[in-house]
């Protein structure tokens, strides 16, 4: 499991994405949760970003 950020004009997005390999032998990922925007974030987490991503 990893943590994917997404980044638009207007807004940075978190997901808990998990990674496999399919039996044809490509990988892929999935989306598990999302965690919400940074703008979500930061009152629960933190005052920054690297506050949020810890």
């Amino acid at each position: 499991m990893n943590l994917h950020i997404t980044k638009s004009k207007n807004a940075e997005s978190f997901y808990i994405c998990k990674s496999y390999v399919k039996a044809n032998g490509s990988t892929t990922s999935t989306i598990v949760r999302k965690l919400g925007t940074l703008e979500q974030l930061l009152p629960e987490h933190g005052t920054t970003r690297d506050d949020v991503v810890a």
